[in-house]
């Protein structure tokens, strides 16, 4: 389970599951949801945040959102829209508790790919304008969408769904959630890098504004086919030099902006 923390103490609270669990008749007692965990840092503007914990609730992710990378998965950056997929919530991992994660079966190329997330703070009801977007993301991390590309590139070629090599478990480690108040775009400002490396060797990066979707227009183009839940995880793309990642070797992946830098750290076995 993924619980509140702060950078100076850990507080537990305890969180209302009824508006977000449906009553089913279960043989046995259902799993306790992953919660997010969720790192509060100090800000002079008012938080945006209406609860400090949540379950986690959808997993979007939007596809090829770096032109380079784009091209090096063999297609045309220029699309006229977005597209998007999902895992499971399952698949989220909090490397701050848990760094060790699991090898999947049924894979020989198993992929890193590092990615600005985005955490969703009120619920939406019908479409988002672009103008209003900023305002449901309250809190950012840097994640990694961990991917069985043989079994994807066996489902391009069938022209199968990308499930079985998206929605793997433990696919999506995310190295705690940060907080963002109005105006607080370290993140996604000129300066703001994402890193990745593996055993100390860098292997991506990118400036956050080279996306070609921005994180307003991604939430706005989401909001079109799904309404945005307190808890929803948005992965915003991964750029170009994606690879295979062996069992032990150490992922490290950064997003630093300003004075800001956050990380995410963790080790296949």
């Amino acid at each position: 389970m993924l619980i509140l923390s702060s950078r100076s103490a850990l507080r537990r609270h305890a969180v209302p599951l009824s508006r977000s669990m449906t009553t089913l008749p279960f043989l046995h007692p259902p799993p306790e949801p992953i919660l997010l965990q969720y790192f509060t840092k100090p800000a002079a503007a008012a938080i945006r945040n209406p609860r400090a914990v949540w379950p986690v609730n959808r997993v979007h992710l939007i596809g090829r959102n770096y032109a380079a990378h784009a091209a090096e998965m063999g297609d045309d950056p220029k699309k006229s829209s977005p597209f998007f997929f999902q895992k499971p919530a399952s698949a989220i991992v909090d490397t701050t508790k848990t760094s060790a994660l699991k090898y999947p079966r049924d894979t020989t190329n198993y992929h890193y790919e590092a990615e600005l997330v985005l955490g969703i703070g009120k619920d939406s009801a019908g479409v988002v304008p672009l103008s209003e977007a900023m305002s449901y993301i309250t809190s950012i991390g840097v994640g990694c969408d961990l991917t069985r590309r043989d079994l994807q590139n066996e489902a391009k070629e069938k022209r199968r769904p990308w499930d079985d090599s998206k929605g793997v478990e433990d696919s999506g480690p995310i190295g705690g959630l940060i907080e963002v108040s109005e105006g607080d775009d370290w993140w996604y400002s000129e300066d703001s890098l994402l890193t990745l490396t593996v055993d100390g060797v860098e292997k991506q990066r990118t400036l956050t504004k080279n996306m070609i979707w921005s994180p307003e227009e991604i939430v706005h183009y989401i909001s079109k086919r799904h309404d945005l839940k307190i808890g929803d995880v948005i992965f915003t793309g991964t750029p170009e030099g994606v690879g295979k990642l062996e069992r032990g070797e150490k992922c490290v992946l950064s997003l630093e902006g300003g004075t800001e830098k956050i990380e995410n750290s963790f080790v296949l076995e």
